[in-house]
């Protein structure tokens, strides 16, 4: 049969979006990504020394200028030795009140860098609104103005055609 050579071609006469590819895009989401076409097309899996391996001496120079980490880090502080002292008080050993100190300063430290990042991103949309609203103000208040240029035209207008005389010589 005639167009059986694709089976998921458009109707004649239309196109389809290409993609990257150049392939049309219906067919790209129809068939699975090929191991030649994924970004990282190594065979083997990322391991943890891998990842060790990725960090670089300037992360460790730099945490303090991100953003909520100085924070998260001094809440994880006086969580751990607020968390630490009180289970060495409580009749804890030593290593077991270590270990509650690091326990609650990496606890503490990654509630408030998250809440942190939490309250960025809303302070981030809310900004984005009013922004949105300001610029809707501005076109408003633009339309309203050019209203009222347009009808002070007008009425200028009509003043001058009735200060005219309704009547011609020739």
């Amino acid at each position: 049969m005639a167009g059986d050579d694709q089976p998921n071609a458009p109707p004649q006469g239309l196109t389809l979006p290409t993609s990257v590819s150049g392939r049309p895009v219906q067919a790209a989401w129809s068939t699975p990504l090929q191991p030649a076409d994924s970004p990282a097309s190594s065979s083997k899996r990322p391991t943890i020394s891998d990842a060790v391996a990725s960090i670089k001496t300037e992360d460790f120079t730099t945490v303090a200028s991100t953003p909520c980490s100085r924070n998260g880090f001094m809440t994880g502080i006086v969580t751990g030795a607020a968390a630490g002292g009180l289970k060495l008080v409580l009749r804890a050993n030593w290593a077991g009140a270590a270990n509650w100190a690091v326990g609650m300063f990496v606890a503490g430290a990654a509630a408030s860098y998250e809440f942190c990042q939490y309250n960025r991103r809303v302070e981030k949309r809310n900004m984005k609104r009013a922004v949105e609203v300001h610029a809707e103000n501005q076109r408003m208040q633009a339309k309203r103005i050019a209203e009222q240029k347009q009808l002070a035209r007008k009425l200028e207008e009509d003043r001058k055609a009735a200060e005219r005389r309704w009547y011609k010589f020739w």
